[in-house]
């Protein structure tokens, strides 16, 4: 039994590296990808630089035009306001005092289980 638990580690073993190995693999290959991809970026940032240096600037930028807004206007035909009738004044009701919560033990119940 022990020696099947030996094996067993043995195989775990051999799987880690491959799998250390192949992230490897796949970093160096994003890595380079990256690289390029900076490289490519590069020489367009300094081919952008030696035309602006030239003076040849064929990017013209031209100047937005706005244009007027027209509102249109609709009028709404205006209905004759008849007068609200005046609402009375409410008559206040005198208010009671609440009483407040009674503090202690409540007298007459008895706790029952």
């Amino acid at each position: 039994m022990n020696s099947e638990r030996e094996d067993e580690i043995i195989a775990l073993r051999k799987q880690k590296k491959l799998d250390r190995q192949a992230e490897s693999d796949a970093r160096k290959v994003k890595e380079a990808q990256e690289l390029k991809s900076h490289i490519a970026n590069m020489a367009r940032i300094a081919k952008k630089v030696a035309r602006i240096a030239s003076g040849k600037n064929t990017v013209v930028e031209e100047p937005v035009v706005e244009e007027p807004v027209v509102k249109k206007v609709i009028e709404e035909p205006v209905a004759k306001l008849t007068p609200e009738p005046k609402k009375k004044a409410a008559v206040k009701k005198p208010t009671v005092k609440a009483k407040g919560k009674p503090k202690g033990r409540p007298k007459g119940k008895t706790n029952k289980k």
